[in-house]
């Protein structure tokens, strides 16, 4: 059995449908019991006579299978959903909530969101129960051709996050990539590191459903933890582990570890794939294939790919991304016709239809090349034999750990404070990676360093995930200038680096 994204539906049920489909920390389901609960979910909905909504749905919970199984409802009904995961502050979920204009929650947790002017569902296994109702669902009158399937919120450099649209046909691009040219199977076990609110999950949670594979979701108790994870895989027999670079460094730097054998693939995406990790991984477990691939949220997850072997790792350092997904176009756009590196645009069906309610951004970031949507990524990059390599980003957005982040939000919610009267966000590179962030402050009043943090690292835990906290918030008395009169980071940077080297 699995899930067919062009009818919206399961397919093939006569094929193993005792297979397991999703498994969880605390329960497992197979293919007909997946099918059977996410039926269910979608009989509520019409019982409620919410099978037409015109807005999105807030999705709210962490690495519980009714997430997926809510997931691949709304696809069937045709529903937008956001998922965001319990990392997130209330406050910023709020925010999401506003900017959406959501007015139904399905909550797989136990803690009650409590919004105003919306209608609250608590989802538990085969259970929906309506426990707050303080809206009306606003439902659509129009046929869209090609729905929204869901909405991501990222970074924004306003200082409010916003919404990349991912539609049904761009969907339908991406399953069929993986389907066809990564080499998975109905037999392969795909690991889940991600969590939901972060683009990279969309590898292995569509994936899966258009194979009829198995989905083994971790949470973040496992996920933090080498020895748990490890356990965890060699108990269910994972072979497809889709991660961040980063993420895997902790592995390569164990070695070869006999529990991780069954792994048949390491997918990776979300930052550059440091050469010394890929290689390490290679060595250690030559019998797994190593893709990198490439690709920002508003290209639907990955728009690149690249095996990597010996024959790569011997000619290239830093490493190649690879070649574009069937039916996309990568375009390379630089001042000069005769520099070969510039700013990448990627186009297709896979590009998203915008960012929600943000027409002035959309007008920047996305156009029309030959009738296909296309999408300015101010990522830096050029082709060498062929191939593409990324050189990094043209702008303050930066990717830690294999989140995208804006380092203008941080700085806009620090400027929030009180007793900010001004302030600057950099991120520190080590090896042309993200390793640290680090926030500048002009404060209104005399204070030392020590009790600025005291003040701001709480006040930003309000509003901020803890992944865009910076690192250490520095005291100066005023910000070095370029010759354009903007901020010169990269003095400020350097003087932080010396004051950090004389203090050691």
């Amino acid at each position: 059995m699995r899930f067919c994204f062009k009818q919206k539906d399961f397919i093939e049920q006569s094929i193993e449908p005792d297979q397991l489909a999703v498994i969880d920390i605390n329960r497992e389901l197979t293919w007909l019991q997946f099918e059977t609960e996410v039926n269910n979910i979608c009989l509520f909905f019409k019982q409620q006579n919410w099978d037409k909504l015109g807005k999105p749905i807030i999705l709210y919970g962490h690495k519980q299978i009714e997430m997926i199984t809510v997931m691949y409802a709304m696809m069937k009904l045709n529903i937008t959903y956001i998922p965001i995961d319990i990392i997130y502050p209330k406050q910023r979920i709020l925010t999401i909530q506003q900017i959406a204009e959501v007015d139904i929650i399905l909550n797989c947790t136990t803690n009650l969101l409590d919004f105003k002017n919306t209608t609250e569902v608590q989802v538990k296994p085969n259970e929906l129960t309506i426990i707050k109702q303080d809206s009306t669902p606003v439902l659509s009158i129009n046929i869209n051709p090609d729905p929204l399937i869901y909405i991501i919120f990222t970074s924004g450099s306003t200082g409010e996050p916003k919404g990349v649209q991912i539609s049904t046909k761009a969907v339908q691009s991406f399953t069929k990539w993986m389907a066809n040219d990564f080499g998975f199977s109905s037999k392969d076990i795909f690991i889940n590191i991600a969590n939901f609110s972060f683009d990279l999950s969309v590898f292995e949670v569509m994936t899966f459903g258009e194979l009829g594979s198995t989905l083994l979701l971790n949470d973040l108790e496992i996920t933090k933890d080498a020895e748990l994870l490890m356990q965890r895989v060699e108990n269910n027999q994972g072979t497809v582990l889709v991660a961040t670079p980063s993420y895997a460094l902790t592995y390569a730097r164990i070695g070869a570890d006999s529990r991780l054998n069954s792994i048949r693939y390491f997918l990776f995406c979300g930052e550059t794939l440091p050469h010394t990790t890929a290689a390490t991984l290679y060595k250690e477990y030559p019998k797994a294939i190593i893709f990198n691939t490439y690709g920002p949220t508003e290209a639907t997850v990955a728009t690149t790919q690249i095996e990597i072997t010996q024959e790569i790792l011997d000619k290239y350092n830093p490493l190649p991304v690879g070649f574009p997904k069937p039916e996309c176009e990568i375009l390379i756009e630089t001042e000069n016709p005769e520099e070969k590196e510039g700013e990448l645009v990627i186009v297709g069906d896979h590009v998203s239809v915008g960012y929600f309610n943000n027409e002035e951004l959309n007008k920047q970031k996305f156009f029309l090349h030959n009738g296909k949507r296309a999408f300015r990524t101010g990522d830096l990059a050029y082709y060498e034999d062929n191939m593409l390599f990324c050189k990094g980003r043209n702008d303050d957005q930066i990717k830690m750990h294999g989140f995208r982040i804006e380092l203008n939000e941080i700085t806009n919610a620090i400027c929030k404070n009180e007793i900010v009267a001004s302030a600057a966000t950099v991120g520190l590179k080590r090896n042309n990676e993200v390793k640290k962030i680090v926030s500048f402050v002009i404060p209104k009043v005399a204070i030392e360093k020590t009790e600025l943090n005291k003040i701001l690292l709480p006040f930003l835990e309000k509003s901020l995930p803890y992944y865009m906290i910076p690192g250490d918030i520095d005291i100066v008395s005023d910000f070095p200038y370029s010759t354009s009169h903007k901020i010169d980071k990269k003095k400020l940077i350097e003087d932080y680096l010396k004051r950090q080297f004389n203090n050691d």
